[in-house]
């Protein structure tokens, strides 16, 4: 049985198609000479300055091309040192004075217009509360949602709860932001939570 072959297909064009033009372009240019040089005509001579001043030329180039591919690194390194880092200073999560004390603490710092220590002693008589009572256990190393959660689990939607998010939510924003100013609308706010936490509280 004969088998019926095909008579063109594109890749065979194409390779034709290549063919064609580079012999096109042999037969143009084979009539182009360089022109003859006598053998008795003298070599332009370069001054050594020349040389210099063109290897100092692409020298400076290359290292002007390295310093515009490197600026963007460079640029991000010097901008990350010259932001300055808030000194984070640790300070224990645990109670060291009682409640009294903190509350006492708190009245002096608000009476000084210091705010942001005055609601810092409210967050701390409150954990001394809350801890007093035996609804939270507190630890250096549990964190204000730990806290919460131990809250939640003996007193589930309490207004102990919502007040105490309030101060914790103070706290962290003095403790991880040191620049955070601490207005006295935001003090009153801690001061009403607290309140909240220590009448609800057995």
């Amino acid at each position: 049985m004969a088998q019926d072959f095909e008579k063109t297909n594109l890749p065979w064009d194409v390779k034709l198609w290549q063919q064609r033009t580079g012999e096109w372009f042999e037969t143009l240019t084979s009539g182009w000479k360089a022109p003859e040089i006598p053998d008795n005509a003298p070599k332009p001579e370069v001054a050594p300055q020349t040389w210099e001043g063109l290897f100092w030329l692409i020298l400076i180039a290359l290292g002007g091309l390295l310093v515009w591919k490197l600026y963007p690194t460079i640029a991000r390194l010097i901008a990350e040192q010259s932001i300055p880092r808030p000194t984070v200073i640790e300070e224990p999560t645990v109670p060291l004075l009682t409640q009294n004390q903190w509350l006492q603490q708190a009245r002096s710092a608000k009476d000084k217009g210091d705010y942001g220590k005055a609601a810092r002693a409210l967050y701390f008589a409150a954990l001394t509360r809350l801890q007093e009572r035996d609804l939270i256990s507190t630890d250096r190393t549990l964190t204000n949602g730990e806290y919460r959660t131990q809250l939640r689990r003996k007193k589930p939607n309490s207004k102990s709860d919502r007040a105490y998010q309030t101060l914790a939510n103070t706290h962290e924003a003095l403790y991880y932001s040191q620049n955070t100013p601490i207005s006295a609308q935001r003090y009153e706010d801690c001061d009403r939570a607290y309140r909240d936490i220590d009448q609800e509280t057995p």
